[in-house]
């Protein structure tokens, strides 16, 4: 339900490295842009990646609605743009279509979001329902369960709520997840007294949506006033973002009866029942400080305050797909939230329409978009890899017999998914979802709500059923790759590979430093900070000798030292927690994809060079800083610099000295595997 801006893209900047410490290089422009380019372009010994990436990314441009411009990125726009095509060749058609085919539901959707008047005649209304809900709940137990029919009904929730996923324990099968409340800001930002001007943004733009949905604008700014210190309250209580890769610290199985208690005021029984999810088994709490925080604030005091805030939640998520000036006011937050040029409603819904028919769009996109030949290139890449890496096991000199044998049948037992899913593994509950455009009375926000309610429905027939593992995360059109702990499996859609990541005329070792660097990244997921908590079949079990994780434990902290030290512009630094798991994937994926270019000079600078080039990026700074704060990756250009500076073939490869910029002691370069 809630829309966020997609980040197409993983952020940028440039690091220069010296052998006993880390320096901010540069600050935004007057534009409020950061491109971490010194004013000239540098020598490689200097800068890996300033020297590749000097030119194009100078003369890059941001486009509208996005933090920054990438390579993949741009590669995003490009397959954005031929599928806009096609959703405007279905606009061109629209009433021709029989119901319930993609054609018929991408014209409509598409109508449905340009109807400026349909909307504005809609107002707030189509939420009227929900909003009375709310404001007619006279105890806490009928709030609750008013949240609960919401959630069940539309996946709506604010303060409560519920999903379903795959066991921790059991990842065959699904269980029920009890979901941390909603913020609205980033846990950081509500703690950090820096973030006044932030505060004061977002208590403005919850003014206005209560003013547009008919509150008084001094009581509507009384109101927001309110839910800041509300949510305030809940992050001192909640998990930071680093400690969501803990999972020791989140996502703890709890059995019903010590939830119950955590929450006197509520019978949590009568909610499971009207969500329509079982209550006779442990629960896993997404947060399990918050939730006692939650316990304390759900008292009649606070139901006031408590019913303002769930109603501001749902304005937040579908302020989007309301009215105009709800559309206007979400633009306005966004674009002054990240310093970000927001697009029109054309160019929006162009994208939007993709967003929401994700799936469908899937389908078409494959047909002319991925060969066999390239399938099988990325299979047999994957398979040389996966052998570097069990020798690379094979050799670690602090890790006993026992505990290899473990790691390395979470190799062998590994699943590849490349390009898209077989035929019986598309979500097929996605039919169920009707698109009507307001010529037959269709409404954006009704489309939306409908959407939200059959992906309900479907989630409610899960809990006892065995996990289809044939599913995806992702779709074709993803410029993305993953890692599933619970599947153990890497999965790369069609869209990555191709250009920077792939060019079927290119060498092997330029494949390599592309899209062989991405599945190397993927497969050391596996054995990072958290995908090591998982074993070959997906369960979250120690695996480990405890002598093993000791010493593993030690080399995750010396990654995350190197990597806090980094400070990327003033005052800001890299938070080598919150990256360890990506930080440790990318030093793992270099490791593997430089031996396998052996000796050959040629093969080793053509990898890294490839291997910079696909990092090239710039953003704006609120979108860094947002990263810096949020965002489990580090930004681009330490994804080059302070990973190329701790492989020794770098070194080899173009003869890097001390005193080089790029230069680091061998006794300080890091890395696992």
């Amino acid at each position: 339900m809630r829309k966020t801006i997609s980040l197409l893209l993983a952020l940028a900047l440039l690091l220069s490295l010296g052998t006993t410490a880390f320096a901010a290089i540069d600050e935004a422009d007057e534009d409020g842009v950061v491109d971490y380019l010194p004013d000239e372009k540098p020598a490689l010994e200097d800068d890996l990646y300033g020297y590749v990436n000097f030119e194009p990314v100078s003369e890059a441009e941001i486009p509208p609605g996005y933090l920054g411009w990438s390579y993949s990125a741009e590669l995003s726009l490009e397959i954005e743009q031929e599928l806009s095509q096609i959703v405007l060749d279905c606009v061109d058609n629209a009433g021709t279509y029989e119901k319930g085919t993609p054609e018929q539901k991408i014209a409509d959707q598409y109508l449905a979001y340009m109807d400026e008047e349909s909307r504005n005649a809609a107002g707030v209304e189509p939420l009227r329902p929900f909003l009375d809900k709310i404001a007619s709940a006279e105890n806490i137990q009928q709030y609750a369960e008013i949240l609960a029919g919401m959630d069940s009904d539309i996946g709506y929730y604010s303060l409560l709520g519920f999903s379903i996923s795959s066991d921790f324990y059991v990842p065959d099968h699904y269980s029920v997840y009890l979901n941390a409340a909603d913020l609205g800001l980033d846990q950081p930002y509500l703690l950090s007294d820096d973030m006044a001007d932030l505060w004061q943004l977002y208590t403005d733009y919850l003014t206005k949506l209560f003013t547009l949905s008919g509150v008084d604008e001094a009581e509507a700014a009384e109101k927001a006033a309110s839910i800041l210190e509300m949510q305030k309250q809940l992050a001192a209580s909640s998990l930071s973002p680093e400690e969501y890769y803990d999972y020791s610290k989140c996502y703890i199985p709890t059995a019903f009866e010590d939830i119950d208690a955590l929450l006197p005021t509520v019978d949590l029984d009568a909610v499971m029942q009207i969500e329509g999810l079982p209550s006779d088994a442990e629960i896993y709490v997404e947060d399990p400080g918050q939730l006692e925080a939650i316990g304390a604030l759900l008292t009649e005091e606070n139901l006031p305050l408590l019913k303002d805030y769930s109603t501001a939640i749902l304005l937040m998520d579908t302020a989007y797909y309301l009215s105009m000036d709800f559309w206007q006011a979400n633009r306005d937050f966004v674009g002054a939230r990240y310093g970000m040029e927001t697009p029109t409603l054309e160019e929006g819904t162009l994208y939007d329409v993709q967003s929401d028919l994700a799936w469908d769009f899937g389908r078409i996109y494959i047909k002319d978009h991925f060969s066999e030949e390239s399938k099988q290139y990325v299979e047999d890449m994957t398979r040389d890899i996966l052998g570097v890496f069990e020798k690379h096991i094979d050799a670690l000199d602090w890790m006993s017999d026992e505990t290899k044998q473990a790691a390395k049948r979470k190799l062998e037992t590994m699943n590849l998914k490349i390009g898209y899913p077989d035929d019986d593994a598309w979500p097929e509950y996605l039919d169920e979802v009707e698109y009507t455009a307001p010529a037959d009375g269709g409404v954006l926000i009704e489309n939306i709500l409908n959407s939200g309610r059959v992906y309900r429905q479907y989630m409610e027939t899960l809990p006892g059923t065995e996990v289809d593992k044939k599913q995806w995360g992702m779709t074709p059109q993803e410029v993305n790759a993953y890692y599933s702990p619970s599947n153990n499996e890497i999965v790369f859609p069609a869209a990555i590979i191709q250009g920077a990541f792939y060019d079927p005329d290119a060498s092997y070792a330029a494949n390599l430093g592309g899209i062989g660097a991405t599945i190397a990244h993927e497969i050391t997921h596996a054995f990072d900070s958290s995908g090591a908590q998982f074993d070959e079949n997906g369960n979250y079990s120690v695996w480990w000798t405890e002598e093993d994780m000791d010493r593993f434990n030690e080399l995750c902290d010396k990654v995350a030292d190197y990597y806090s030290a980094i400070e990327v512009i003033p005052g800001q630094f890299i938070n080598g927690e919150l990256t360890l798991g990506e930080n440790i994937a990318d030093l793992g994926a270099m490791s593997c994809v430089a031996e396998l270019c052996g000796d050959d000079p040629e093969a080793l600078r053509e990898m890294f060079l490839t291997y910079a080039l696909t990092w090239g990026e710039k953003m704006t700074e609120d979108g860094l800083v947002d990263q810096l704060l949020n965002d489990e990756h580090a930004p681009g250009a330490v994804r080059v610099n302070a990973v190329v500076s701790s492989t020794d073939a770098f070194y080899e490869a173009f003869d890097v000295q001390e005193g080089d910029g790029m230069y680091v002691a061998p006794e300080d370069r890091v890395g696992i595997w």
